[in-house]
């Protein structure tokens, strides 16, 4: 294994490669001084230094000119491709090409976000990242922020109530929350007002580990009633099969109500009331935070929510 000896670079002034580089391109104490935008004195000692860390003259004069050694030409010759790609280091970040991307890419997302927001986003990045390679990990919020500390996934998408110091949000988008029942079995109309909701009894998903969900806590910062829950589905997928058999009500983010369009006999419907919402949030670990693909992606995921066009009640 190659190792790197940074006890003995201690030793070293590595501003002394820097000096030898600008005194081999100038042939010139002055020259050079010039380049590093340092005086002559500070040149001339910077020379004496690395004649004495070198055991070389570095350069000499010769038919009125400054010439260098030829140890100093060996030397300069190794030192410049890593002063060059330092320089380009320090500069930034290069400019990004999705097009040349060829890696594999593992993101965590919630089923329903899955289905809402991969069909589009795939559809992109075949035609403008096709070497990148998506692998999609489920889970709750707890779950997910797991992965990311471990770097099992580089990029989450979900509702977090709260991010520790590690990790860096940026709001995605906010879902409103529709209501999901079978009129012939459920007594509602078409638009049944709040109370008329609540009143009824619902099924609740715990596929995220939580006893009750978001919209809970917010009917209880309403001072509302709270829902009377009978049944807890461990899946969202069985709760428009539960919900067309049985008099319940599901009260679910529209994320995961769009899933239910193409069972005709449920009635879908938003909620009421104004200001409840579910927020959403790309998240990476702050290992990650000038990652350029992850901004790409990012970018990618915005686009694909604007295009399911979700809006909550204002």
């Amino acid at each position: 294994m190659n190792d790197i000896l940074h006890g003995k670079f201690r030793q070293i002034d590595l501003n002394l490669l820097v000096a030898l580089d600008a005194l081999v391109q100038e042939r010139s104490v002055s020259g050079a001084a010039k380049r590093l935008f340092i005086g002559q004195p500070a040149m001339s000692h910077a020379l004496a230094r690395l004649r004495e860390l070198l055991g070389d003259e570095i350069l000499f004069r010769s038919h009125g000119r400054m010439e260098p050694t030829c140890r100093a030409l060996t030397i300069a010759a190794e030192i410049r491709p890593f002063l060059l790609r330092i320089d380009a280091l320090t500069r930034g970040q290069p400019e990004f090409d999705p097009a040349t991307v060829v890696q594999e890419m593992r993101i965590a997302l919630s089923a329903s976000l899955e289905s809402c927001l991969l069909p589009s986003l795939v559809e992109h990045l075949r035609m403008h990242a096709p070497g990148l390679q998506l692998s999609v990990q489920s889970g709750g919020p707890l779950r997910q922020l797991e992965l990311l500390q471990h770097g099992e996934v580089r990029l989450a998408i979900d509702h977090f109530p709260a991010l520790e110091n590690d990790f860096i949000g940026e709001l995605l988008g906010h879902v409103p929350y529709d209501c999901v029942f079978n009129p012939e079995r459920v007594p509602l109309g078409e638009n049944p007002g709040i109370h008329e909701i609540l009143a009824q009894p619902h099924i609740h998903s715990t596929y995220a580990g939580a006893t009750l969900s978001r919209f809970d806590q917010m009917l209880a910062e309403r001072s509302l009633p709270p829902r009377r829950i009978v049944v807890r589905s461990a899946s969202l997928l069985s709760i428009p099969f539960v919900v067309s058999e049985s008099p319940l009500v599901a009260v679910l983010p529209q994320t995961s109500t769009r899933l239910f369009r193409y069972h005709q006999q449920l009635r879908i419907c938003p909620v009421p009331l104004e200001g409840i919402s579910l927020s959403l949030h790309i998240v990476r670990h702050r290992r990650d935070r000038n990652d350029p693909l992850l901004d790409y992606l990012g970018s990618c995921f915005h686009a694909s929510w604007k295009q399911l066009d979700i809006q909550p009640l204002a």
